[in-house]
């Protein structure tokens, strides 16, 4: 009987694309049910329209998230898969780990290490700070101080802030995107909706995050410490490429991810919009002294960004009620009727 469907999102990527199809068809494993290509990317793939293998759904929209959840809507095994499509498979046996590790724990989801080359090549040209390298024995004090204290492991804190995976497995409260597994009936449960149209606007990270939390929150997540994939990222992440975007984006996003956190908690939002603005003000301070010491291009765009970003979190109007699911369950019935 089949357990394990796996679902692809992709955009602009149909070589790595196909490679991971070709090498997920290549394993002959009875627990894998169906593989969802969801593509958003400028042309439909000449390959995937014209196979039988995989259920191959075009997106309407370049957004991830709405993505993952077309490709959901596609699933009809116990258990979910998410791969980004730039991972490859190390461990010929991941699926059946996958799948004994849900049937040995009665949890909604599970973090899944994998071993990652990602290079951020336009991270990588902003000089590192000097700001308080002399000052390492201040810099617990300082994080805690600027509102982005060091989390313990496995934790998901506010403006998605979070520790490290635990080592040796066990209870964590966040996945990382490019792979991670859960049971489908515990997806996209009490979720926002909202999350959704910050995509749309080009605004929004860190969804696997507060997926993660929300899996969390339906009935755990694990991690599973064997690596299992390779992320073998392709240097043209859409994330990183333009700076100021980069930026904007991630200033932006902390604002959501605090408050869809107190959602989820129950608490009072209050707390979370002074917490988030102490940050911004510190991160924001942070980024104009290292700029005045150390002048370059690439901090210069990293503050227009930042500054851009916190702007705009001032006009954001958070939604409790999730208004937008009505508009997006519309799409997504749309979407999926539209498949080959």
């Amino acid at each position: 009987m089949h357990q394990l469907d796996i679902v692809i999102t992709t955009y602009n990527r149909s070589q790595k694309m196909n490679e991971l199809v070709s090498s997920i068809l290549h394993i002959k494993n009875s627990c894998i049910g169906g593989i969802v290509v969801v593509d958003s990317s400028d042309q439909e793939d000449p390959i995937l329209t014209k196979s039988d293998a995989v259920v191959y759904l075009r997106s309407s929209h370049k957004n991830q998230p709405f993505q993952r959840y077309l490709g959901v809507n596609k699933c009809t095994s116990a258990y979910v898969l998410f791969l980004d499509d730039d991972m490859e498979i190390l461990d010929q046996d991941c699926f059946e780990h996958i799948c004994k590790a849900f049937r040995d724990h009665d949890v909604a989801g599970f973090a899944l290490k994998f071993e990652d080359k990602h290079v951020n090549t336009g991270l990588a040209t902003v000089p590192k700070s000097t700001l308080f390298k002399r000052l390492n024995m201040l810099k617990r004090f300082k994080n805690w101080f600027t509102g982005y204290p060091t989390i313990k492991d496995g934790k998901f804190g506010l403006c998605g802030n979070r520790g490290k995976q635990p080592v040796n497995g066990g209870y964590t409260e966040y996945v990382s995107g490019g792979a991670f597994a859960a049971k489908r009936e515990a997806l996209f449960n009490n979720f926002n909706f909202q999350l959704f149209d910050l995509f749309e606007e080009k605004i929004g990270m860190g969804e696997d995050a507060i997926i993660g939390y929300g899996l969390h929150k339906e009935g755990g997540v694990v991690y599973l410490p064997e690596c299992l994939f390779l992320h073998n990222d392709q240097r043209d992440s859409t994330y990183t490429t333009d700076l100021r975007a980069y930026a904007e984006r991630v200033l932006y996003s902390r604002y959501y991810l605090s408050l869809e956190k107190s959602r989820l908690d129950g608490r009072s939002l209050t707390f979370v919009k002074i917490h988030y603005h102490w940050y911004a003000f510190w991160r924001l301070s942070g980024l104009i002294l290292n700029r005045l010491i150390s002048p370059s291009k690439s901090r210069k765009q990293l503050l227009a960004g930042s500054w851009s970003g916190w702007k705009k979190s001032l006009r954001f109007k958070f939604s409790r009620k999730l208004e937008r699911t009505n508009y997006w369950y519309m799409e997504g019935e749309r979407n999926c009727q539209q498949m080959k």
